[in-house]
């Protein structure tokens, strides 16, 4: 058998053969981010307040890779909200009543289809840490634990795309009597054990 036909059987071989499974999915995903009030007071427990960040929208990663059972797959969120903080009543420092911030999520967890299959309705869940950055230096930045639980639906596009919407609601645990973004003699500290974020997502999932 020359090159030629050689070169044509395997390529024949190629063609015929099914293909490999996907096992990794990545979804870059755009969505809209809503958040609770944090209770807030003052070192010496004689003013109250709350800290209200501003609903806006929010855009990152997931990767998701397949477990051996069938319908179960581990799974890393990135999340990336800019947004603001600002207090009902009072100010973090002089004439500043409102700080720019920017949210990450960065999360470990897994997702369940019920279905035992890599589409449709499914559940998820992840542990990791939120990091809140104001955009002025002259505030600290803040690394807390958070939890997230949700769901959603991917609909079945080709064996290499899906479309995935998710809706999760994301938990950021705070330590009371902490003190909140302001430095350097700032007499506001969290009263609350945490907030809530709600948000609602939709990306394009590339299995490969």
């Amino acid at each position: 058998m020359n090159i030629q036909a050689l070169s044509a059987a395997t390529l024949a071989l190629i063609m015929a053969a099914p293909p490999v499974a996907a096992e990794i999915g990545l979804t870059p995903f755009a969505g809209f981010r809503m958040g609770s009030s944090v209770d807030i007071e003052s070192a010496s427990a004689s003013t109250d307040d709350e800290i209200r960040f501003k609903d806006s929208v929010s855009h990152g990663l997931v990767v998701n890779f397949d477990l051996p059972e069938a319908g179960k797959q581990g799974e890393v969120y990135f999340g990336r909200q800019s947004t603001s903080a600002r207090l009902s009543n009072g100010l973090f420092a002089p004439n500043t009543r409102s700080i720019d911030l920017t949210i990450y999520q960065l999360q470990f967890g897994g997702l369940y289809f019920p279905s035992g299959k890599t589409s449709g309705g499914f559940v998820s869940g992840a542990l990791g840490v939120t990091r809140l950055e104001p955009d002025n230096s002259e505030f600290d930045t803040h690394h807390r634990a958070a939890l997230s639980l949700g769901g959603g639906y991917q609909f079945f596009l080709s064996d290499q795309l899906r479309l995935r919407l998710d809706l999760r609601g994301v938990y950021t645990a705070l330590d009371s009597g902490g003190s909140v973004f302001c430095s350097g003699g700032c007499e506001l500290r969290y009263s609350s054990s945490g907030y809530i974020q709600v948000e609602a997502g939709a990306g394009l999932v590339l299995r490969f």
